[in-house]
């Protein structure tokens, strides 16, 4: 018996996966919205980001990843796993606390935050526009994430996604925070 032909086309797929990077990109942007210039190299606590350095590390997270979106791409071998539903529930649990490989970690790339805030919105508007202008089978192509390893390309752009959403609920943390509240925090 044969299977039943995917009644959901790649563009159809492509277009979902731009909604979900359109919905993120705008939760980041919100996040950030009326934080001044004083205000936005708040530290919460030691060992914390402000929101500056949020903004700094999804905007260099997204290029990146984007490139090796692009560079690492190989056939998904048949029978690998799929976890976008584990990637869409998980991704945003700040529960949970990921280290950021070493070059994505905020070092001071961008003078102020709406620096910060365009080079994102520039990047993730590269990643809108490549994942909408895709013909491939994003789920037959494996690509290496440099925490979770080998997902396919359509994981990559949902983690891409989320990762953003989850910075953006990191920033409505520090926002929250005692520190940011009083002003206690800003450093120079």
């Amino acid at each position: 018996m044969s299977a039943l032909p995917n009644p959901v086309s790649i563009a159809d797929e492509n277009q979902r996966l731009a909604a979900l990077l359109r919905q993120s990109r705008e939760r980041v942007l919100a996040s950030c919205a009326g934080v001044a210039e004083e205000q936005c190299r708040c530290v919460p606590a030691e060992g914390c980001w402000s929101v500056l350095d949020c903004v700094e590390h999804v905007a260099a997270a997204e290029s990146g990843l984007f490139r090796l979106l692009n560079t690492t791409r190989r056939p998904r071998p048949a029978g690998t796993p799929d976890r976008e539903q584990f990637f869409l529930e998980n991704m945003t649990d700040r529960s949970r606390k990921a280290e950021s490989p070493e070059r994505g970690r905020p070092t001071g790339r961008f003078p102020t935050l709406e620096a910060a805030r365009q080079q994102f919105e520039a990047a993730r508007a590269e990643t809108i526009r490549s994942v909408e202008a895709n013909k491939d089978d994003l789920r037959a192509i494996e690509v290496t994430h440099p925490l979770f390893a080998a997902v396919s390309a359509y994981e990559m752009v949902i983690i891409l996604a989320k990762h953003a959403e989850r910075h953006a609920l990191q920033i409505e943390e520090i926002k929250k925070s005692p520190a940011f509240l009083s002003g206690e925090g800003n450093r120079s």
